[in-house]
């Protein structure tokens, strides 16, 4: 652990692909209670949360042979600026809302245009990670000292230990600030009263597709620099 933590290179890597996680990991944090509260207690999270694994076993192999003559990094790049789309994408429920109304007709069954943009973000969120999550093992394990692959691997996941601590207090707030909890409103409120608490609930996607596209363009630099340095190196 010593050894990781001491190598700054891969401290760095760490960082930047916790922004990536730290989008992953709203699928299990401000998702589900964005959806109960917007859409309703008869809404079910956990059905728009088995997209992403089904977009994974459908995509990856077909990613996986699109880019395997790619550099690992290409590879997670492309996933990284996929990734502030996903929670774009996630806001765009009131603009489909105020087109279309609240219930939208999808091959025989009414949705919910949250319920849409939901769908949609979290698709793009699992085929962002069939171009980083395996990619980013193979990048990991290159930067091991010959021998020690394992081990090194084995620290690879320190991403989502701080991804998913981060992102669940930045979580906590957002919701608060934007998309309370009901039973936290004051008593007797009109509808259009209470409806002023959600109005903006929408801005905390914003919030995570600043996040992942500050850690896009941080990758873009750590690849620029670090090449930059081998090829010094070698010289």
């Amino acid at each position: 652990l010593i050894k990781i933590l001491t190598n700054s290179r891969l401290i760095i890597l760490t960082l930047i692909i916790s922004g990536f996680w730290l989008i992953q990991g709203q699928l299990y944090q401000s998702m589900p209670k964005f959806v109960l509260r917007m859409v309703g207690e008869d809404a079910n999270p956990e059905w728009l949360a088995n997209v992403n694994p089904f977009v994974v076993v459908v995509f990856v192999i077909i990613v996986t042979q699109l880019m395997k003559k790619r550099s690992a990094v290409n590879s997670m790049l492309v996933g990284m600026f996929i990734m502030p789309l996903s929670a774009f994408s996630m806001s765009l429920g009131p603009w489909l809302q105020s087109i279309f109304g609240n219930e939208i007709p999808l091959l025989g069954i009414l949705f919910h245009p949250y319920t849409i943009m939901m769908i949609v973000g979290i698709g793009l969120q699992g085929l962002a990670e069939c171009f980083i999550s395996p990619r980013f093992l193979e990048y990991f394990s290159l930067q091991a000292p010959k021998g020690e692959e394992g081990v090194y691997l084995g620290f690879s996941h320190l991403h989502s230990f701080i991804s998913y601590i981060a992102g669940g207090i930045i979580s906590g707030f957002l919701l608060e600030k934007y998309c309370p909890d009901p039973k936290t409103l004051p008593l007797g409120l009109s509808e259009i009263e209470r409806a002023a608490y959600y109005a903006d609930a929408h801005l905390i996607w914003y919030y995570f597709a600043a996040i992942g596209l500050t850690s896009a363009i941080a990758l873009i630099v750590y690849k620029w620099y670090y090449n930059k340095k081998d090829k010094q190196q070698t010289v």
